[in-house]
């Protein structure tokens, strides 16, 4: 469950809750429909930090380079969950890619922090989109070089589309795979591709890349063992996202990496597994320490990196845990050029055990969608073709 801080002017006393209500330990403290009696008493809870799960609030329409993410988590969960494919199923693919391309221009260092940082929602879709959204810097950092970006968006949003049921399951799966589940996985591109010719899609870079994400270039990937240029660059590109975005989400049988340690492992398998020059396109679209990543400081503060500057191992950062463990409030921005403020270590999200105000950090491009005045429950079907009753997330 991801969890959203409810605010002063989200919740008024004695007015009926719209939501569940945590604590910052996913203890339910208040069911949706109770009250809360008095102003001291919304006032401490206020205080200790109580919560709602945010992904009842991601159906609203979309403004913030955040809410354009979490808004394509939202759709894409209602198309996948539907039994069968709608007869404009593509273009509403091509449309959440739209969507994530739109938030990469809109706020692109607000969009790679929701990648790394929020954690929730439907393992499936939520891994999906993060994969697009990577692509999608990646993409850009190719300039020319690149091929045409919806095709490539579109694959990764729907390369696991032959085991959307299946990876759900692996998510949580802490045992080994069967030999069925290892089947089903060696199949699923290919699963996944005559899934979408059958849906309406003739795209043949979206196509290729969907049959093709888990080859490597040195013959060692699935299901053909192709080789080099056999592979399409599209493929290779949702192939390298998608690798990035498993290894920085935690799952069932294994912890968060931290990104550090994955765009490591990327530099040592270029020209083994990935092609030379698409590994260095996505070390220039992410950079050394992507923002988002967290990071422990030389002066021992723990922060997490918030921006970009001329140099890839010095991004700015913003210090959240002083190095008593006290919270920083608001955070604080550092200057890691400064060498008593270099950057030591880079930490997985596991590691860290704070509830992150990323709009504190980087603004109203990071602004989660309102919770006062907002009905959260299903929303209605009207003027859409998509059938809200099979939505969840």
């Amino acid at each position: 469950m991801i969890q959203r801080r409810i605010r002063h002017g989200d919740i008024s006393v004695g007015q009926p809750l719209q939501w569940n209500v945590y604590n910052d330990k996913g203890i339910l403290l208040l069911a949706e429909g109770g009250h809360i009696q008095t102003q001291a008493q919304l006032d401490r809870l206020l205080e200790l930090g109580i919560y709602i799960e945010s992904t009842q609030t991601w159906h609203q329409p979309p403004e913030s380079a955040m809410q354009q993410v979490l808004h394509a988590y939202y759709l894409l969960a209602v198309l996948l969950r539907q039994p069968q494919p709608p007869a404009d199923f593509a273009e509403q693919v091509l449309n959440i890619a739209r969507q994530i391309d739109s938030a990469w221009e809109q706020g692109a260092g607000v969009v790679m922090a929701t990648v790394v940082l929020r954690h929730g929602g439907r393992y499936a879709v939520r891994h999906a989109v993060n994969t697009a959204c990577v692509a999608a810097g990646v993409l850009r950092a190719m300039g020319p070089q690149a091929p045409e970006r919806l095709p490539v968006l579109a694959a990764a949003l729907t390369m696991n589309i032959g085991m959307l049921d299946l990876q759900d399951m692996l998510a949580r799966q802490t045992e080994a795979l069967t030999p069925s589940q290892q089947v089903r996985v060696s199949c699923h591109p290919l699963a996944g591709a005559e899934r979408l010719r059958n849906a309406g899609v003739d795209d043949e870079v979206w196509l290729r890349a969907v049959a093709e994400h888990h080859e490597a270039i040195d013959g060692s990937g699935y299901p053909h063992h192709l080789q080099g240029k056999q592979i399409s660059p599209a493929a290779q590109i949702v192939g390298l996202a998608d690798l990035f975005c498993a290894r920085v989400s935690e799952r069932g049988y294994r912890r968060a990496d931290s990104t550090k340690i994955v765009l490591r492992d990327v530099l040592i398998e270029r020209g083994r597994h990935f092609d030379v020059t698409l590994a260095a396109y996505f070390i220039k679209a992410l950079g050394v320490y992507p923002i988002g990543t967290l990071v422990r400081l030389a002066n021992g503060e723990i922060g997490v990196v918030s921006g970009r500057t001329e140099r890839v191992d010095a991004p700015w950062v913003h210090a959240l845990l002083a190095v008593d463990g006290s919270a920083h409030s608001p955070p604080l921005r550092r200057d890691t050029h400064q060498p008593g403020l270099a950057i030591q270590d880079a930490l997985s999200s596991m590691d860290v055990d704070i509830a992150i105000d990323m709009e504190a950090i980087w603004g109203s491009e990071a602004r989660d969608f309102r919770l006062a005045s907002q009905s959260l429950g299903r929303p209605e079907a009207t003027n859409s073709s998509i059938d809200y009753s099979n939505y969840s997330i």
